[in-house]
């Protein structure tokens, strides 16, 4: 699965990282195995915010598995708005203002 940051400016593949972590300052970043390094995906003005959209990307990465297993399921019955609405495969880092808690 892919995901595009928050500023547009990075696509992550999933497949090449070891975590997806909130920091301190409410920010979502990812960490690399192959370099040590990581990269900030999204930046959220609440804990709860930035927790809602950890929750997301792990949705949609449930959403692609059971599309690719059960490809007449509806996601709109199993998942959140936000989650369903994705495109098949890419998670895109929801601005501040469209996460709601």
């Amino acid at each position: 699965m892919l995901i595009k940051s928050q500023n547009g400016k990075h696509i992550i593949n999933l497949d090449n990282c070891t975590s997806i972590d909130i920091t301190r300052d409410n920010c979502i970043v990812v960490f690399y195995p192959a370099c040590e390094g990581w990269d900030k995906i999204g930046e959220y003005s609440s804990n709860e915010k930035a927790q809602k959209v950890l929750n997301w990307i792990l949705d949609n990465y449930n959403m692609n598995l059971l599309l690719n297993s059960i490809p007449e399921s509806k996601p709109r019955d199993l998942f959140d708005e936000y989650v369903a609405d994705q495109t098949f495969g890419i998670f895109e880092m929801p601005s501040d203002e469209e996460v709601e808690v």
